[in-house]
């Protein structure tokens, strides 16, 4: 069910992705989303939780493997700190053991890398109703 309010809102995404190269593309095609939203890049785990502090976001897209934290560490303090955001972990060091982690910490989505920007829009927007509910329930970050 879709209100004024959900329409309205601007999905805050945060990308933690040390490949300049990777954020720049996934820049280009969120419009596709044709949804209002602020897109942010960080190269490092530990820039996106100090951006954290200041405003949380909607939607998290992370790399696993960074220079520093990992992304399923980011995701883990993300978590100890209160904040549980529909996320999706990309990752060209697929392993059992890295799906597995994902799966026990709900991570909302996986990709590896190589992938299609239509899959990562896809995974996007699949979270979208999630934001939508927070949003009605008042506990929008915005």
């Amino acid at each position: 069910m879709a209100t004024t309010a959900d329409t309205n809102h601007v999905v805050r995404i945060l990308l933690v992705e040390d490949d300049n190269h990777i954020g720049r593309i996934i820049e280009l095609v969120l419009p596709e989303l044709a949804i209002p939203y602020e897109f942010v890049t960080v190269i490092s785990a530990e820039e996106g939780l100090d951006l954290w502090k200041d405003r949380p976001f909607d939607v998290l897209l992370t790399d696993y493997n960074l220079r520093g934290m990992n992304g399923l560490s980011l995701i883990r303090e993300l978590r100890a700190r209160g904040h549980n955001p529909p996320t999706i972990l990309v990752t060209a060091y697929d392993s059992a053991d890295v799906r597995r982690e994902a799966r026990e910490m709900n991570v909302s989505d996986y990709l590896t890398k190589p992938f299609f920007m239509d899959d990562l829009l896809g995974a996007i927007r699949r979270l979208l109703p999630t934001v939508s509910v927070r949003e009605v329930n008042g506990n929008s970050h915005a």
